[in-house]
C-alpha cells in the first residue's frame, strides 16, 4: 500500500469516526434530534455551559426583551455556583436540560456509562425546580453507546443541534456570529449558542450583542422562536 493511499485511508477513518461520534445529524448509534421537520418558521435557540454570570442574566434579559422562551443546558458545576440563575430560567418560562455535571473532556472515555454525570445533574436541578428535565445534550456532541443507553434508561433523549456559529465559543465579532446564524437558520433549526465555557466562568459578551441582532432580523423575517420541546413536539420534563 503506498503513501497515498494510507493517507486517504487514515483520512477516511477520521472523518468516519468524528460522523459516528461527533457530528449533530449521526443516528449510527441510537436517534438523535438535531431538527424538526416541518414548512413553518420555528426555531430554537439553546444555550449550553451556563449559568455563567453576569453573562446568562443578561441572556435572560435579551430573551425577556423580545418575548422568546429558550431552552438551556446547564453543567452541574455552574449550577453549584449560580444556582439561582438556574431558578430563575425556570420561573421565566425557559426550558432545562441536561448537559453533564462537569463538562471534562475526557468523562464520557474514562465514565462510558456517563451515570454519575446524568443523575448529580438531574438531583441538582430537581433539588432546584422540582421537575426532572427530558433533554440531554452531550457536551461537544460527542456520544457512544453506553452514553446512549443510560440516557435511554433514565427516560431522556438526546438533542444535538446546529451551531449558530463554528466562531461563537471563540467570541468573534457579533456580527459575524449573528451572520452566521442567520445563514443556517431555516424551519424547524435547533441553533446552539454557549451562555458558559465548559465548567468555567467566561465572557459572552459577543454572543449578547449577537442576540441583539439576530433575534429582531429574524423575527422580521417570519420566524416564531420556540423551546425544543414544543418544537419536537414532547413534554419538557418527565412525570
Amino acid at each position: 500500500m503506498n503513501q497515498t493511499l494510507i493517507i486517504i485511508l487514515l483520512v477516511a477513518i477520521v472523518y468516519f469516526a468524528y460522523y459516528v461520534l461527533f457530528s449533530p445529524w449521526s443516528q449510527v448509534l441510537g436517534k438523535i434530534f438535531y431538527s424538526f421537520k416541518t414548512t413553518k418558521k420555528l426555531v430554537a435557540l439553546t444555550f449550553d455551559d451556563g449559568p455563567n454570570e453576569p453573562y446568562t442574566s443578561k441572556i435572560l434579559d435579551v430573551l425577556h426583551k423580545y418575548g422568546v422562551k429558550a431552552t438551556f443546558f446547564p453543567v452541574g458545576q455552574n449550577i453549584a455556583r449560580f444556582p439561582e440563575i438556574l431558578k430563575k430560567m425556570d420561573r421565566e418560562g425557559h426550558i432545562v436540560g441536561i448537559h453533564s455535571y462537569n463538562h471534562a473532556l475526557l468523562a464520557p472515555v474514562l465514565t462510558p456509562n456517563f451515570k454519575e454525570e446524568i443523575a448529580k445533574s438531574q438531583k441538582l436541578i430537581y433539588e432546584l425546580i422540582e421537575k426532572m428535565p427530558t433533554l440531554f445534550r452531550p457536551p461537544w456532541y460527542f456520544r457512544q453507546p453506553s452514553m446512549l443507553k443510560t440516557v435511554g434508561k433514565s427516560g431522556m433523549i438526546c438533542v444535538t443541534g446546529t451551531f449558530g456559529s463554528t466562531w461563537e465559543v471563540f467570541q468573534v465579532s457579533a456580527k459575524k456570529i449573528a451572520s452566521d446564524a442567520i445563514k443556517v437558520t431555516k424551519p424547524g433549526t435547533i441553533l446552539t449558542f454557549h451562555d458558559g465555557y465548559n465548567n468555567k466562568t467566561a465572557s459572552r459578551t459577543r454572543t449578547i450583542e449577537a442576540l441583539e441582532i439576530l433575534i429582531p432580523k429574524l423575527q422580521k423575517d417570519g420566524y416564531t422562536f420556540v423551546t425544543v420541546p414544543e418544537l419536537l413536539k414532547i413534554e419538557a420534563y418527565q412525570d
